[in-house]
């Protein structure tokens, strides 16, 4: 019986410790300025940038001062102004 107890007991403590992690807050780094990978270094992105679908790291962001790139949106990089996405205009009232 104590075998069973401990079994369950630790069942219990794993699915509780994934749990916790599983429903930790996903960091937002896109108020970061982002940059971009041009095959030879990384480049600031424009105002009008969009990310295309695709698997690939589109955007990247630095906390550093340029000494480390870290991912932060994935997608194809587009510089295409028109091919930005956009937000609404906010509606006046």
């Amino acid at each position: 019986m104590k075998k069973i107890k401990w079994s369950i007991m630790s069942l219990a403590l794993i699915f509780s410790i994934c749990a916790a992690f599983a429903t930790k807050p996903h960091f937002d780094c896109t108020g970061f300025p982002q940059y971009y990978f041009n095959g030879s270094g990384y480049v600031p992105v424009s105002a009008d940038y969009g990310c295309m679908q695709g698997t690939i790291t589109c955007t990247y962001y630095t906390n550093n001062g340029g000494l480390t790139y870290t991912p932060c949106t994935i997608g194809l990089y587009d510089n295409c102004p028109s091919c930005a996405v956009k937000t609404p205009p906010a509606k006046a009232k």
